[in-house]
C-alpha cells in the first residue's frame, strides 16, 4: 500500500522533528547559563516582564509552559527547541512551494536545524526561534497568496504579523518588505480584496488582535520579577516598546562608520560558516537558480536576507568588538533561513541535472562535516560556569547578607539560583539601577543609594562603580566599618582552578561564556596579585 503525498509529508515531518529534538536534547545545557538565560527563566517562572520591548507573546507562551512539573532550565530550553523544530517544518513546506521535492526539502530542513547559529539558539531559552517560526509562516502564506490569492491568507498574515510584532518587532519589521513584495506579486487581487471595507477592517482587527499581548504589560501591575516598575501610562509604554532604555547600547557613541563596515564583512564570513563552505557554495548557486525560477521570489528572499544582515548592521551602532559580535550573533537567524532556501533550490536543480545521483553524495559529504563541526560548537552539556559561579558567590556570603549587583552575568544566574532554586534564601538581592528585583535601593543618585547601602548590614557588591571601598574578595567586595584590602574566599579555590584549566583547554565555545570567563580571570588575577603583595606568607 503506497503512501499519499500528505501521509509522506506527515511521516517526514515526524522524522525531522524526532532527529532535531534528539540532537537538541543531547546538546542543550542542563543548568542556567549566561546570555539572557537566567533573566528569561525568571520572567517565565514568575510571569514577570522581560527587558524592553517586553517580548509579551513569548512570556504568555512560556509562563503556562513552566507549570509543567520539570526542571525550569529544561523547560525553558526545550521551548526554544520546539519553536526551532516548528520553524524547520514550515521551511519544509516553503521549499515544496518553491518546487523542491519532498526528499530534498526534508534534507534541507535538517541542514537548517543543524546550522551553527540556529542550533545555538534552539538549545537555550530565548525569543529568536519563536521569531523564526512566525516569519517562516509569514513567508509560506505570502508565497501561497502569490500563487493563488485568497482573502483568508491575508487575514492570517495580518494576525501573524501582529503576533510577530508582539514577540520581536525589530526583526519582524526587517523581514516585512520581502513578505510584502511577495504579496504585491498579486497586486490586483490584493487591491480587490482590501477594497472591501469588511475585508480591510478584518485585516486591521486581526492585526490589532495579534498586538494584544502587549496589554499584559499593563495588566501586570506589580510583577515579582520585572525590568522596571509597573507600566501605567502610554508614554511609559511607548518608551518601553521603543527600547528607549537601550538607546545608548543600540547606538554607541564610540561606534563609527568603520564599525558598520566591519560588521558587514564579518556577516559575510558568518554567512559562509553557518552551513560550512561546501553548502555555502551550493547556496550561491541556488541564489542564481532562484532568479531563473521566479524573479519576484528571488527578489523577496534577497530583500529578507539583506534586511536581517546588511540593513541591520547599519541600523545598529555597535562597536566592532568581541562582546558586541556575541550580542549580534543571534539576530540574523532569518537570513540563514534564506540561505537554506537557496541550498534547497540548488540541490533540487542538481538532482534534475544529474539524475539524482550527485545530490545524496553532496548532502552526506558536506552534511557530515557540518554536523560534526556544529555539534562540537553547540554541545553545551558541560556548560556549568554560570551555575558554579553563582553558587560559589552565594554560598560564600555571610548569613543575612545584602548583595548588590548590576550586570547580566550576576542578575541572571545569581538571581535564578536565589529566587527560583531558593539557594541562600537569607541573602537579599538588590540591583544598582533598581531593575528586576522587588527590593529597591532608596534614592535616585549614586550618592543617595550609597547612603542607603551603608545602612544595610553585611553588604557585598559586584562591579558597582560607586561602591569601591571595602575588602576585595575577587568574586565580590564586602563593605562595612573597618573592611579594606584584599581577602580570600576559601570555597572558591577549586572553582578558580577549574576555570583556569577550562579556559586554557578552550572548553568555553559559547562567546558569552568565553567573554565572561576572560573578564573573571582578569578580575581574579588582579585581586590575587594584590592579595599576595599585601599579605605575609603564612600570615
Amino acid at each position: 500500500m503506497t503512501m499519499t503525498s500528505r501521509q509522506l509529508d506527515a511521516a517526514i515531518c515526524l522524522l525531522i522533528s524526532a532527529m532535531l529534538l534528539l540532537a537538541y536534547w543531547l546538546t542543550m545545557p542542563t543548568v542556567v547559563t549566561f546570555e539572557d538565560s537566567g533573566l528569561f527563566l525568571q520572567v517565565c517562572h514568575f510571569n514577570g516582564v522581560a527587558h524592553p520591548p517586553g517580548y509579551p507573546l513569548f512570556t504568555l507562551l512560556c509562563a503556562p509552559w513552566f507549570w509543567l512539573p520539570f526542571d525550569p532550565v529544561i523547560l525553558g530550553n526545550s521551548l526554544s527547541a520546539l519553536f526551532a523544530v516548528l520553524t524547520c517544518i514550515v521551511v519544509y513546506f516553503i521549499l515544496q512551494r518553491l518546487g523542491v521535492s519532498q526528499v530534498v526539502a526534508a534534507a534541507t530542513c535538517l541542514l537548517l536545524g543543524f546550522s551553527r547559529d540556529f542550533w545555538s539558539q534552539a538549545i537555550i531559552i530565548e525569543v529568536y526561534t519563536l521569531n523564526t517560526m512566525l516569519v517562516s509562516a509569514l513567508i509560506y502564506l505570502a508565497l501561497g497568496f502569490m500563487e493563488r490569492p485568497e482573502k483568508w491568507q491575508l487575514f492570517t498574515i495580518s494576525l501573524l504579523f501582529g503576533l510577530g510584532i508582539s514577540n520581536h518587532w525589530p526583526l519582524v519589521l526587517l523581514s516585512a518588505p520581502g513578505i510584502a513584495a511577495l504579496c504585491l506579486g498579486q497586486a490586483k487581487a490584493l487591491i480587490a480584496i482590501l477594497r472591501s471595507p469588511l475585508n480591510f477592517l478584518s485585516c486591521l482587527l486581526l492585526l490589532v488582535l495579534g498586538l494584544t499581548p502587549y496589554l499584559s504589560l499593563y495588566l501586570k501591575s506589580d510583577p515579582f520579577f520585572s525590568y522596571s516598575t509597573a507600566i501605567s501610562t502610554v508614554e511609559e509604554f511607548l518608551a518601553y516598546f521603543l527600547r528607549e532604555a537601550y538607546r545608548g547600547v543600540d547606538q554607541n557613541a564610540a561606534a563609527g562608520v568603520m564599525d558598520k563596515v566591519q560588521f558587514v564583512g564579518w556577516l559575510g564570513v558568518q554567512s559562509l560558516g553557518q552551513f560550512g563552505y561546501g553548502f555555502a557554495a551550493i547556496a550561491i548557486a541556488g541564489l542564481f537558480r532562484s532568479f531563473a525560477l521566479s524573479r519576484l521570489v528571488c527578489l523577496a528572499i534577497v530583500i529578507i536576507f539583506l534586511g536581517n544582515t546588511l540593513v541591520l548592521s547599519f541600523l545598529l551602532g555597535f562597536e566592532f568588538d568581541f562582546l558586541h559580535r556575541a550580542v549580534f550573533q543571534p539576530y540574523p537567524l532569518v537570513a540563514w533561513i534564506c540561505v537554506s532556501l537557496w541550498i534547497g533550490i540548488a540541490l533540487q536543480w542538481a538532482s534534475g541535472k544529474s539524475g539524482g545521483r550527485a545530490v545524496p553524495v553532496l548532502i552526506v559529504l558536506f552534511g557530515v562535516i557540518m554536523l560534526v563541526t556544529n555539534w562540537q560548537q553547540n554541545d553545551r552539556t558541560g556548560d556549568r560556569l554560570a551555575h558554579e559561579y553563582a553558587a560559589i558567590l552565594l554560598e560564600s556570603l555571610e548569613p543575612g547578607a545584602n548583595l548588590i549587583v548590576t550586570s547580566d552575568p550576576q542578575i541572571g544566574p545569581v538571581s535564578y539560583l536565589n529566587q527560583v532554586v531558593v539557594m541562600r534564601p537569607d541573602v537579599t538581592l538588590y540591583e544598582a539601577q533598581n531593575l528586576f528585583f522587588p527590593n529597591k535601593l532608596a534614592g535616585k543618585t549614586a550618592a543617595e543609594k550609597k547612603i542607603f547601602a551603608d545602612q544595610l548590614p553585611s553588604v557585598a557588591s559586584v562591579a558597582i562603580p560607586w561602591l569601591t571601598d571595602g575588602k576585595d574578595y575577587g568574586l565580590y567586595r564586602r563593605h562595612g566599618p573597618g573592611l579594606s584590602g584584599y581577602g580570600i574566599v576559601p570555597e572558591a579555590g577549586d572553582f578558580i582552578l577549574r576555570l583556569v584549566d577550562d579556559y586554557r583547554a578552550d572548553e568555553y565555545r559559547d562567546p558569552n561564556t568565553l567573554y565572561f570567563s576572560h573578564q573573571l580571570l582578569i578580575a581574579l588575577g588582579n585581586q590575587l596579585t594584590h592579595y599576595a603583595f599585601t599579605n605575609r606568607a603564612g600570615g
